[in-house]
C-alpha cells in the first residue's frame, strides 16, 4: 500500500476529508472553528501522554 493510500485510509477512518460542497460560508467558519478546537484538544492529549511517558522513562531509568 502506498503512503497516499494509507493516508486516505486513515483519514477515512475519521470521516475526513469532509465534503465542503454546499456548505455556506457561516457553516465553513463553524466547521473550521470546530476543527481548530479539536486540534487543540488532540495536542493537549499528546502533551499529557508525552509527559506521562517521560515520567515513566525517568522512573525506570533510575
Amino acid at each position: 500500500m502506498e503512503e497516499e493510500d494509507l493516508q486516505k485510509a486513515v483519514a477515512a477512518m475519521f470521516g475526513l476529508p469532509r465534503s465542503l460542497d454546499g456548505m455556506s460560508v457561516e457553516s465553513l467558519v463553524d466547521y473550521r472553528t470546530a476543527l481548530m478546537q479539536e486540534i487543540a484538544r488532540v495536542e493537549a492529549a499528546m502533551e499529557h501522554r508525552n509527559g506521562v511517558r517521560a515520567g515513566a522513562e525517568a522512573l525506570f531509568k533510575s
